[in-house]
């Protein structure tokens, strides 16, 4: 069955979503490519990020965990996105997203598929706030926490809601911190090899944006690129010298291929965006 690996966050938007796409980016080579579920139950970015259809996706794969019908099988709700990532895009709406992820709670067998199914499911979350998220997080294999780097930050990490006492949770604290790794260890009484920094890497979260190109040799060099394949290689329990996954070609699509996409599968979005002067 599929291993679940949750990626969310406990307060404000530190960048969840960049994080499970980097993962994806660099999985530990060897097996099926991970699958990046948009599971947030306040809406989903990627179908107009990459020009995708919202109407394949979680949507579909909610509905196949709800009458068990053929959308039941996770591939044929996942699509190719940017550089050869595979997303299952949620729906813009957050009505439609949290419905749908109401119904992958109930039913989160779908995500693991039958005993012969192999792969990742990188779950990203988003903000935990919503009970189906954290049910959602509570039935996976692994969570990963994203806070960003300052005390307060922090301090909702250490609060430790009731529903994530006794779980192992690898945390991935974001961009500027003037705390070592061992000191938020300590605070936070967790283990040293759970707190993972990710540096602040503008050019990195772009090409996971879809609005610039790197290629794949530069990628790998990215600081980003480097730090997600140490979580994702301690996630994987991989050994050292496992090398990391690459994407095929380029790893991302220029905006203005992305918008092309999106002008057929979001034509009011895209219309709304331009006529306001954002292009």
């Amino acid at each position: 069955m599929r291993q679940i690996v949750a990626i969310g966050s406990l307060k404000g938007a530190p960048g969840a979503s960049t994080l499970a796409l980097a993962l994806a980016a660099v999985w530990p080579v060897g097996g099926v490519r991970p699958v990046v579920v948009e599971a947030d139950a306040a809406g989903g970015d990627l179908a107009v990020r990459f020009g995708l259809s919202d109407m394949t996706g979680l949507l579909t794969l909610a509905a196949g965990a709800r009458h068990g019908g053929p959308e039941a099988d996770l591939g044929s709700c996942t699509q190719e996105a940017a550089g050869g990532l595979r997303v299952v895009v949620a729906p813009t709406g957050c009505d439609q997203a949290l419905a749908s992820v109401a119904e992958l709670a109930a039913c989160p067998t779908i995500l693991r598929g039958d005993p012969g199914s192999e792969g990742i499911v990188l779950l990203d979350l988003g903000h935990l706030g919503a009970g189906p998220s954290r049910e959602l997080a509570g039935l996976s294999d692994q969570l990963v926490l994203v806070a960003g780097g300052s005390a307060d930050a922090l301090a909702h990490v250490a609060a430790r809601p009731k529903w994530l006492e006794g779980a192992r949770v690898e945390l991935a604290v974001v961009g500027e911190c003037r705390y070592t790794e061992s000191d938020i260890a300590q605070a936070l009484e967790v283990g040293r090899d759970q707190i993972h920094a990710l540096p602040w890497d503008p050019r990195a979260a772009a090409a996971l944006s879809g609005v610039a190109r790197v290629a794949e040799r530069r990628w790998t060099r990215l600081p980003l690129a480097q730090a997600a394949f140490a979580l994702a290689r301690q996630l994987a329990g991989a050994d050292g010298d496992t090398g990391r996954g690459g994407l095929c070609g380029e790893l991302a699509q220029l905006s203005s291929r992305a918008l092309a996409g999106a002008r057929h599968s979001h034509p009011e979005t895209v219309r709304t965006l331009e006529t306001g002067g954002i292009r």
